[in-house]
């Protein structure tokens, strides 16, 4: 069975109050030209020869109007319009409904419209006539009377216009918005500038052709010149415009017919929502193929070019009817799947896309393979915009080719470079550009080699900010020596031109990046002009209470000092393992100042506070603390703790990395530095990301950190992953070998997770390696897991490498990693992460404990299959 057309077709929902319009428009057809078309019949034998011309050619012109194309039609433009408003000024109402009506019936059978729409074409059009006949009636006499045109015809024939203009375009609008369940407004400014140019040239012709129908009937037929001038103008318009909305390789719909389209369908599908009228997801796929430089490289541009269409003709044939396929340029693509269930039935046609994709095109006879990675965005769950619909796509389309996987539906986990990833990038350089400031005289603070400020680079600077321990610097302390106070200041303020954008995000991560910008938006919210001096915010206040003033009392079944930390900054320790605190950031996993946190007093300007935790770690033999892992703490004033994780991903993307080496570097050795003056010897490990490795500043500013704060160089050990092994491993082995040269240690971390070969374990200057919690956690119950564990020892131990198991959580673990030979534990069974001060009060508290051999230490083995 055909389908019914859906030019005549009314959407259901829509049936009742559409055709009640209708009917009511033509009644008040009826009504206005009833009387005028009674009395036409008497009138007929004395219309003039210039009347049966006009209304002639107004029924031949309908008979072909002009229909612009595309997918949404503009309303068709109809000569007729020119020739009925000619017979209406010169003949009255009647005569020109007449003919309008036998007019609009030629050109509905000939664009096959159904009956009602017939009708209600012919309806409109009286009511517009008799809107205009009415205009012409306020005219103190009879328009050309006398064969003059007055002042008051011409205002009366601009009003007519303008009647039947707005009675026309209204009605229709009205019926669209009824019918499709448009917004009235938008709909009405669409199409308003096309009707104005087609519609409007034809209404003010007909002033034309009446005086030339008063001059002689023969010149009437000459206004088909003009008319054939307004047919091509409307046609070469619609075709610029048609022509600005597709991709000219293709001939698919570009990105600003996608623009439109998604824009006109997020509205539909809202309107769906608000009803719960099902069918109400719309998807938008964005489609990326593999593989099509190669094609370009390899053949040329002109094979690419005909690969790309091959392609659009098969996304074209895979699509169904209602959906939207389009060319964004290069070889993206992207389809717009309205009316939807679901995700499923959005991976369906995703799946569907790719499989077309998967056959290989052939090109003169070369057989091509060209698949393709579909990233999927749903409305209204992921987005209710253009904008974010397209963002979330596209980063499901690059997750997708991340993971070698065709088909990928957005994930907010995926999203790398949200808004708030960049707020939380500005917020993080802030509080690492701010330097960090603690509180003096707590239990681990022992006089450093360096006062006040420092900044990123470990240099003295004056304050920038105020800071909760001190007061704020001024512009004056900028000024070069010799320069009067403020004349510096009015210098750059003179010169500096303020931008803000109309984005508050934008402004914040700006401000955040610019310290100009940012001192000024303290002062400006604190009342403070920039050069005033700022108060202490810590005046006349009392000190506040150290926190880990009490320590906890030892446990009584393990004779040592229980850990002393604060468990809800520890519990974010790792990055989603329950129970695992003392996992590394993946990176710099170190933090803030060794003294005490960076603090802003402003809260509206606050970026947090950044410390350094360390966690011990225990040689296993002996029970002797023999060393400490740096591990990064962020607690953001919003956000709460951020998770180490995704603040080294967040930073490793950006310059800001190098900061934040920079200020772990510089605040681990410091606290070195403190713990031997106070006489505490121990060794300290802190992550380096592949950024750092790669560059080789890491070294230099390593051995510069140690001569300042005569550090040696044994107690400091930089750790780093296979990962970052893999990723360059000539740059890599260079930073290495240089960090080797200075004395520093170097440590593999989480061996056994990466897929770098064990060649590295003999060619890299190692010096200890460290077992992934992963295996740890797992080997008292699972034999797999302890069989990884003691080769991984065995293997380390045969090549004199040191070896620490991480994770370690429960006694009998402990014993087990004994039993296997490990060298140093790390873990919460022995103490979780906790600040520089607290772990002076817990080694002050800590007595070793020594493992003894018992029956569970007895490493678990698989039965021999």
């Amino acid at each position: 069975m055909a389908a019914a057309d859906p030019r005549n077709s009314v959407p259901p929902g829509r049936v009742t109050p559409f055709f009640g319009f209708v009917a009511a428009v033509f009644a008040l057809a009826v009504l206005l030209s009833a009387g005028p078309l009674a009395g036409l019949p008497d009138r007929l034998p004395d219309l003039p020869a210039a009347f049966w011309t006009m209304a002639a050619l107004a029924v031949a012109c309908d008979a072909r109007p002009f229909v612009p194309p595309g997918r949404r039609q503009t309303s068709a433009v109809f000569p007729s319009t020119c020739f009925s408003f000619a017979i209406l000024l010169g003949w009255g109402l009647g005569p020109a409904v007449a003919v309008q009506a036998v007019a609009v019936a030629v050109s509905g059978w000939r664009l096959g419209y159904a009956p009602w729409r017939t009708a209600f074409n012919a309806a409109q059009y009286a009511c517009a006539l008799g809107a205009a006949y009415g205009i012409t009636r306020l005219s103190p006499g009879a328009i050309f009377d006398g064969g003059r045109l007055h002042w008051t015809d011409v205002a009366a024939v601009g009003g007519a216009t303008a009647a039947w203009f707005a009675v026309n375009y209204g009605l229709v609008s009205s019926a669209i918005r009824l019918r499709f369940g448009d917004r009235w407004w938008p709909s009405v400014r669409l199409g308003l500038a096309y009707e104005l140019i087609s519609t409007g040239s034809l209404l003010l012709l007909a002033p034309v052709l009446v005086a030339a129908a008063r001059a002689s009937a023969a010149l009437i037929p000459l206004v088909l010149v003009p008319l054939f001038a307004v047919y091509r103008m409307a046609r070469l318009s619609t075709e610029q415009e048609q022509l600005a909305a597709l991709d000219p390789l293709t001939g698919l719909p570009n990105r600003k017919a996608l623009l439109a389209e998604v824009a006109e369908q997020v509205h539909l599908h809202g309107e769906r929502t608000a009803r719960g009228e099902p069918g109400a997801h719309l998807a938008l796929l964005l489609i990326d193929l593999d593989r099509f430089k190669h094609v370009n490289d390899a053949l040329g541009h002109a094979v690419g070019d005909r690969l790309l269409v091959e392609v659009s003709a098969r996304l074209t044939d895979v699509v169904r009817d209602g959906d939207l396929v389009a060319r964004l340029g290069g070889d993206e693509f992207a389809i717009v799947a309205p009316g939807l269930t679901g995700i499923e039935e959005a991976r369906g046609l995703a799946e569907r896309v790719a499989a077309a994709l998967t056959e290989p095109v052939s090109l003169d006879g070369l057989p091509l393979d060209v698949g393709g990675s579909i990233g999927i965005a749903i409305f209204p769950e992921h987005g209710e915009d253009f904008a974010t619909l397209m963002r979330h796509a596209d980063v499901a389309m690059y997750d997708a080719k991340h993971r070698n996987d065709t088909v990928a539906v957005y994930a907010a986990e995926s999203d790398h470079n949200s808004a708030e990833r960049l707020s939380l990038l500005a917020d993080l350089r802030r509080v690492l550009e701010s330097g960090p400031v603690g509180p003096p005289g707590g239990p681990g603070d022992v006089a450093g080699p360096q006062a006040g400020v420092r900044g990123g680079d470990g240099a003295a600077l004056a304050p920038t900010g105020r800071l909760a321990d001190g007061a704020a610097g001024t512009d004056d302390d900028l000024a070069a020596p010799g320069v009067a106070p403020g004349r510096r200041r009015w210098r750059r303020r003179r010169d500096r031109v303020e931008l803000r954008h109309d984005d508050e995000l934008i402004n914040r991560i700006v401000t955040g990046a610019d310290p100009i910008r940012r001192r000024a938006a303290r002062a400006a919210s604190n009342g403070v002009r920039p050069g005033d001096p700022v108060p202490d915010p810590g005046a006349g206040l009392p000190a506040p209470a150290d926190p880990f003033a009490d320590p906890v009392p030892p446990d009584p079944h393990t004779d040592r000092a229980a850990p002393v930390a604060d468990d809800t900054v520890a519990d974010h320790a790792g990055t989603g393992d329950t129970g695992t605190g003392d996992r590394p950031a993946g990176g710099a996993a170190a933090g803030g100042g060794s003294g005490g946190p960076a603090r802003w007093s402003d809260e509206g300007d606050d970026p947090g506070e950044i410390t350094m935790y360390y966690q011990p770690q225990i040689a296993i033999a002996t029970g002797e603390v023999v060393g400490v892992e740096a591990l990064l703490r962020w607690r953001h004033p919003r956000r709460g703790m951020v998770d180490p994780g995704e603040l080294i991903q967040v930073a490793e993307q950006s310059a800001v990395m190098r900061l934040l080496t920079r200020r772990v570097v510089d605040d681990v050795v410091e606290q070195l530095a403190k713990w031997s003056a106070a006489g505490i010897n121990l060794r300290a490990a802190l992550n380096v990301s592949v950024r750092d490795l790669h560059t080789g500043e890491i070294a230099d500013q390593i051995a510069d950190r140690l001569a300042r704060y005569a550090v040696r160089p044994d107690r400091l050990q930089v750790e780093i992953t296979e990962g970052a092994l893999m990723a360059d491993p000539r740059r890599v082995l260079a930073s290495i070998t240089q960090l080797h040269r200075i004395g520093v240690g170097i440590a593999l971390d989480d061996f056994g997770t990466g897929y770098s070969s064990l060649q590295h374990l003999r060619r890299l200057p190692l010096s200890e390696v460290k077992v992934d919690r992963s295996f740890v956690l797992g080997m008292a119950d699972d034999p797999d897991d302890a069989a990884i564990v003691r080769s991984m020892i065995e293997l380390a131990g045969a090549l004199g490498l040191r070896v620490v198991a991480e994770g370690v959580e429960d006694e009998r673990t402990w014993r087990l990693l004994h039993a296997a030979g490990c060298d140093v534990a790390q873990g919460w069974f022995h103490a979780r992460p906790m600040p520089a001060e607290a772990l002076v009060t817990w080694l002050a508290r800590y007595r070793p404990v020594r493992p003894t051999v018992t029956a569970d230490a007895e490493v678990p083995r698989r039965p021999t299959r």
